[in-house]
């Protein structure tokens, strides 16, 4: 039996708004889901990009400094989360940073420089099914006969589109282990932050946690970059345009607006919900790949493609229209 999702109360009443913006318009969030999956997909050939010339600390670093000066205007930043009645609030966002942001993001630019793409796209796939399971530990939801059946739909459009991939991994060769762990690593921070995020979202407002996390990662990357990159600025004097490009882009899209708009969404779609619609990332790769590198999209990748986008509709726009049903007519959900 599925819970209904309830409007938690905020501590900050300029938050209170942007929580009602997609509850009761599951077409809208279906919408907003597959463009925030679209400017994920772009991270990985960012960081592989800058990882050319820059060491993978300060990679990690400058997308996420960038991205908190960008989004902290819009936070309206005060001392409410240290406030006494706030500290559990508070230490969520220092675990939100620690264990959420740095292994997700620092993960992955390690990783990228360890291990085979294929390698890094078959361990991706194992996100949607680890925030699955960070849901139903921190937030208590259940899965769903609807959602096993669009889990397992999602899964064979992903294995007809990464059916190459998966041909060519190497998950168990001894010279890619490392990277493969550390890109495992980063699967696991993103899945704890795209749900344990929704308990410090019932209290502030998507900018806030964003920035507050942010800050947290920010520090933490600071002091390691102090301790293992020292005389790493001076690279960015040399910089080509192209890497500094590409590190804007993954601030500005892949780190900031995404994160915003995914936030906005789980504030009132379930986070397994939401989950499901990261199998999308490989179906904007192949996208990516045909305009970009001017790849033939077939028959094959195009069905992947409908299936996948058929399971997020099931999970995102039909099981919540069925769910306003049921409350619509005074049943319980």
């Amino acid at each position: 039996m599925e819970t209904t999702i309830s409007v938690p109360q905020k501590s900050n009443s300029d938050s209170a708004q942007p929580q009602l913006l997609f509850a009761r318009k599951p077409m809208v969030a279906f919408g907003v889901l597959i463009a925030v999956n679209a400017m994920w997909a772009f991270q990985f050939s960012g960081a592989r990009i800058a990882t050319r010339e820059l060491g993978a600390v300060l990679v990690t670093l400058l997308p996420m400094a960038i991205a908190t000066l960008l989004v902290a205007p819009f936070a309206k930043l005060n001392l409410d989360l240290f406030r006494g009645e706030n500290r559990s609030i508070l230490i969520d966002i220092v675990l939100l940073g620690t264990l959420g942001i740095v292994p997700a993001q620092l993960g992955l630019v390690f990783g990228v420089e360890r291990t085979l793409a294929s390698n890094g796209s078959v361990l991706a796939l194992t996100v949607p099914v680890l925030t699955a399971l960070s849901a139903f530990l921190f937030l208590h939801e259940h899965m769903t006969r609807l959602r096993w059946l669009s889990f397992a739909i999602a899964i064979l459009g992903v294995y007809l589109i990464s059916a190459k991939d998966i041909e060519h991994a190497r998950l168990f060769h001894l010279e890619y282990m490392a990277g493969n762990l550390l890109i495992l690593a980063s699967c696991m921070g993103s899945a704890f932050y795209n749900s344990f995020s929704r308990r410090a979202l019932a209290r502030f407002s998507a900018a806030q946690v964003l920035v507050w996390s942010f800050i947290v990662a920010d520090l933490e990357l600071l002091a390691l970059l102090a301790a293992v990159e020292r005389g790493s600025w001076r690279q960015l004097a040399h910089l080509e345009a192209s890497v500094w490009w590409s590190l804007i882009l993954v601030a500005v899209f892949s780190l900031g607006l995404s994160m915003l708009l995914y936030f906005l969404v789980i504030q009132s779609v379930e986070v397994m919900r939401a989950a499901l619609s990261i199998y999308m990332l490989p179906v904007f790769g192949v996208l990516f790949s045909a305009i970009l590198l001017g790849e033939k999209l077939t028959p094959i990748l195009i069905a992947g493609g409908v299936l996948i986008f058929v399971s997020c509709f099931l999970v995102t726009v039909y099981e919540e229209r069925q769910r306003l049903r049921t409350v619509d007519g005074g049943g319980n959900v």
